[in-house]
């Protein structure tokens, strides 16, 4: 067991290392990493979470910073790269207040960590200040002044941001075509799955959920081949189609089987001896015979599509196509699991046989289609179900890009899904606060102080390209200046100083001839508070705010820094590494003792 000391340097240090990794690839005119695994492998990407991922880091601190971007990342779907940039600018700026603070200090090394430690411990107590009061109650109404508005009771005006929202998160990862592309997609499928828009946030959800269900990959295929398909895809061929079954596609009922439909008189599997073909053949004739009646009793019910997960004998699909029922096996329980929810039926169990508890489900068309090299089964939804069922069918060159592609929309969907969610819906404005003119919206102030939103209408999208973050730093410069708790306004003031390496980086790596008329500052100089404004990334200019069209979710960006902050206060209170090579062995007692 070892123990080393560490400090702040040590974080800042893996941070930049961090960063300078990804630093090129931030903005819609991203460059592309690419990155080979250890199995020989090669991938091109410029997203920021498959780039973290791939590393390798041998230092705990590094691992800690990793571990916290990617939990972020798992919720909001965006803001590897950002959280980053942030931490690392955070970090920097505490490193040189620290190295200031402890310049004069003539005593010995330990006197000076000691004041370090005592600059770290009060920089953390001022940014859980930041967390608990001045976000909420200072600056979180501040920024909603510059929301806009989504009214999701207005569906046309949801339609008309969702794209925004998609195109904005995807901007930068692919070229502008496949950028249009899977935005469509996306919205797509979205909007076919819910059926009046009321339920677009429990939708997303679901789809969330849902997501390796919902998309099939289709490698080998341009990427403008990708469509979405209305139904339910079982990807499993027709072990045995009936002949007629194309002809009865007006109504097509089905039973999902549970168990197999011969019958079995061990719950276990057995091996039956047989001493000659007499007793073989009454065998065979005693099973044959039960399968026979229950395919009656299906037959009965209407049925003519059999579905099942487990394996369907050649005996059972013989005698199912005899009776004109076509039959899907090796179904795996997810994909059945779907059908249940969608077409409310249950699986029958062949131990428990009943024809009157036989739960059957209809469909309004069952055909066989083709994804990739794979046939498939599709199934079609009646009108009028609670729910709508729709998969998309993502194309590309090969299965790398394909990946890509899939990722890259599930990480869409959480970005619309922090959207749907909006900001909190209540916060405790600074006393004082009165201005009701936020674009669009009212608010009204509650009894306790807090202001309200209703359920329905919320301010919660921002202009992108760093308005967010410019905002911030007008907001929390101007709070240095009131507050006089000398280490809150330093914390106010190193986190207004980290925010704006966002929209910095975007005017780093845009188009834009660099020089004095232009350069970041005087862009800053003309953003205000009330006509807030983002950096065009291709540009390098402000945006007009009037036509542009690049939105981001208040929520995603105010969680991000959050979690900053909660990092931030993790890595000021470590102060030494312990480090355990090998676990002691138990003793072992001598068996023959006493």
């Amino acid at each position: 067991m070892s123990c080393v000391s560490v400090d702040i340097s040590t974080a800042a240090s893996i941070s930049h290392t961090l960063c300078g990794i990804l630093q090129g690839s931030f903005g819609p005119n991203a460059l592309h990493n690419m990155i080979s695994t250890a199995t020989g492998q090669v991938l091109i990407t410029s997203d920021g979470s498959t780039i973290i991922k791939s590393l390798h880091l041998s230092h705990p601190i590094g691992n800690l910073l990793v571990d916290a971007v990617q939990s972020h990342h798992a919720i909001t779907g965006d803001g590897t790269k950002t959280f980053l940039l942030i931490l690392r600018e955070a970090l920097q700026t505490i490193c040189n207040i620290c190295d200031k603070e402890t310049t004069f200090s003539h005593v010995k090394s330990q006197v000076r960590k000691g004041q370090m430690q005592q600059v770290c411990i009060q920089m953390c107590q001022a940014f859980a200040t930041i967390l608990d009061h001045t976000l909420p109650e200072v600056i979180l109404p501040n920024i909603l002044k510059n929301a806009t508005v989504t009214d999701f009771y207005d569906l046309p005006q949801v339609r008309q941001h969702c794209p925004c929202v998609v195109k904005t998160f995807l901007s930068g990862k692919f070229t502008p075509r496949v950028v249009d592309i899977l935005t469509e997609i996306v919205c797509g499928v979205i909007f076919k799955t819910s059926k009046d828009g009321n339920d677009l946030a429990s939708a997303v959800l679901q789809l969330i959920d849902d997501f390796e269900l919902v998309w099939i990959e289709v490698p080998g295929k341009p990427v403008a081949s990708s469509r979405i398909v209305e139904g339910v895809i079982l990807q499993r061929d027709f072990a045995v189609k009936a002949e007629n079954f194309d002809t009865v596609q007006d109504c097509i009922k089905f039973a999902v089987l549970e168990t197999p439909l011969e019958p079995s008189k061990t719950e276990t599997p057995s091996t039956l001896y047989v001493k000659n073909k007499e007793q073989f053949a009454l065998v065979h004739s005693w099973k044959q015979h039960a399968v026979q009646m229950r395919i009656k009793e299906l037959e009965s019910e209407g049925v003519n599509l059999l579905l099942t997960s487990g394996h369907v004998s050649d005996m059972v699909l013989y005698l199912c196509k005899a009776a004109k029922i076509s039959v899907v096996h090796h179904i795996p329980n997810e994909e059945l699991q779907r059908l249940y929810k969608f077409f409310n039926v249950q699986s029958v169990s062949v131990s428990t046989w009943d024809v009157d508890t036989i739960n059957v489900g209809q469909a309004t068309f069952c055909k066989q289609i083709t994804c990739g090299q794979n046939r498939c089964v599709h199934i079609g939804v009646k009108e009028g179900s609670s729910l709508c069922a729709v998969q998309g069918i993502v194309c590309g060159p090969n299965p790398g890009l394909c990946k890509l592609f899939t990722n890259a929309m599930h990480n869409a969907l959480k970005v619309v899904r922090m959207w749907l969610d909006g900001p909190n819906s209540h916060h405790h404005p600074r006393t004082g606060i009165n201005d009701r003119s936020l674009k669009g919206f009212s608010h009204n102030f509650c009894g306790d102080g807090t202001l309200s939103y209703t359920t329905d209408v919320k301010p919660n999208l921002l202009l992108g390209g760093g308005a967010f973050e410019i905002l911030l730093h007008k907001c929390l410069c101007e709070h240095t200046h009131i507050t006089r708790d000398s280490k809150l306004s330093l914390a106010c003031k190193v986190l207004s100083e980290a925010v704006l390496c966002v929209p910095r980086t975007l005017h780093a790596n845009s188009h834009v001839q660099k020089c004095s008329m232009n350069s970041f500052p005087k862009l800053l100089a003309r953003v205000t508070m009330r006509e807030c404004s983002g950096i065009d990334g291709f540009s390098g200019q402000l945006f007009d705010a009037n036509i542009a069209q690049v939105y981001e979710p208040i929520r995603s960006k105010y969680f991000l820094l959050c979690h900053v902050i909660q990092v931030l206060q993790q890595v000021l209170r470590i102060d030494s590494l312990v480090s355990v090579r090998h676990l002691p062995e138990p003793k072992q007692q001598d068996s023959d003792s006493d």
